[in-house]
């Protein structure tokens, strides 16, 4: 893996002493509709293009955004609480180089998606720019070099209590050495899969050739073996079924399934999460039906499974969601249930079942965590999981810093 520094563009003093960096950043799926004026999202979840372009220009004359004048890599640190315990989660940031899956130790996670890629692809010829880190989990030893007493460059907190901490990295002796230290390592792309593809066709576009920045991707690496990589559920939501029955589905599942009936969520979740992993298993909350807890029985041969998946690949709980559930049971592919905007996805698990409870939603169907040696599995096969598998906790947030792809590589 290539990590090169960079010439971070980053919002001036005078615009973080105005404002407060907070109102500045933003995760990577914010609304810019709603983001305070001079947020990162109005650039980096822009609709149009053409507008974005235009509003980092006037940034960048107005002072609102700055380039540094050395190159350097930074620390970017996130402390948290999680489960009653406070965590501290450091990655290493800089550029990475961009290459084909086959071409590189960068291991994909998740199943592209075409379309997805779309409007970051726009974006990123229009802005010519990348504010938004992709996550990478990687086994070489990062957690002892990036540790640091010192006073951040930039500090925020946001709004769910998470601290955003940048330490700017500048010593030209350690660039080498982290550099080395990652050059023969391997890594797995976690979150940022369709902001990687579009980087990646972007950089095969003749207008991009000219440009040193756009054989690279704006990344933060993470040791997986940090005490503070917290890997979260995605539960679906399923709206705007037709001929819904959830009495009829639960019936029609014992096909495949084992189905357990609750009188509660809270006793179906506790269920859920107290079954081995040796079986696939979601809890499905429909109401009027009682929550319920579906177990797939054992080689299910029927289901419409992808060919040449591995059976690690057939005991992912998600992989018993798209393919036993909605593919076989509703006869829906979850990628055309999501563009139709009838498959929605949250990893508020609280926020889930209260969303089938209330009636926003027909059915919340929960999952468990997948343990991050299951997802190292699956990436080291060359296999990729199903869309929106997992969700790392917490999100890297856009607008700490980015880099402009006209820049020249140091």
């Amino acid at each position: 893996m290539e990590l090169r520094p960079f010439r971070s563009i980053r919002y001036s003093r005078a615009t973080i002493a105005e404002r407060g960096l907070a109102s500045l950043i933003a995760p990577p799926d914010a609304d810019p509709g709603s983001a305070a004026p001079g947020n990162i999202a109005r650039l980096t979840s822009a609709e149009d293009p053409a507008a974005a372009a235009a509003t980092l220009k006037n940034w960048v004359a107005g002072g609102i955004l700055e380039k540094e004048r050395r190159p350097g890599l930074w620390t970017y640190r996130q402390t948290f609480v999680h489960e009653g315990a406070t965590l501290v989660r450091d990655a290493l940031v800089g550029l990475v180089r961009l290459a084909e899956p086959s071409k590189d130790r960068l291991l994909r996670l998740e199943e592209p998606d075409p379309a997805a890629r779309e409007r970051p692809l726009a974006l990123l010829r229009s802005l010519k720019a990348d504010f938004t880190p992709g996550l990478l989990l990687t086994r070489a030893p990062l957690s002892g070099l990036l540790s640091t007493t010192r006073r951040p460059d930039l500090t925020a907190l946001d709004s769910a209590g998470v601290r955003h901490d940048a330490y700017r990295i500048t010593d030209f002796a350690a660039h080498v050495e982290l550099q080395g230290l990652v050059k023969n390592a391997e890594a797995i792309l976690a979150e940022g899969e369709d902001l990687f593809e579009a980087a990646l066709e972007y950089s095969k576009d003749p207008a991009a050739v000219k440009f040193g920045g756009a054989k690279y991707k704006l990344c933060a690496l993470v040791d997986a073996e940090s005490q503070a990589l917290v890997v979260r559920p995605v539960h679906r939501l399923l709206t705007g079924m037709t001929d819904w029955n959830p009495a009829h589905l639960v019936y029609a599942a014992s096909d495949f399934f084992e189905t357990r009936e609750y009188s509660s969520t809270a006793e179906a979740l506790a269920a859920l999460h107290d079954l081995s992993r040796l079986s696939p298993a979601f809890a499905l909350v429909a109401p009027p039906a009682k929550p319920t807890l579906f177990i797939l029985r054992d080689r299910p041969e029927a289901l419409p499974w992808p060919e040449d998946r591995s059976e690690a690949w057939r005991r992912l709980d998600v992989a018993a969601v798209d393919v036993a559930l909605l593919s076989r049971l509703l006869s829906a592919e979850p990628a055309t249930l999501a563009r139709e905007g009838r498959l929605a996805f949250t990893s508020d698990t609280a926020a889930a079942f209260a969303a089938a409870e209330t009636g926003a939603a027909q059915a919340a169907i929960l999952l468990r965590p997948m343990p991050f040696p299951e997802i190292e599995t699956i990436a080291h096969s060359g296999e990729r999981l199903p869309r929106r598998a997992a969700s790392f906790y917490p999100k890297l947030f856009a607008g700490l810093f980015g880099y402009s792809l006209e820049d020249p590589v140091y």
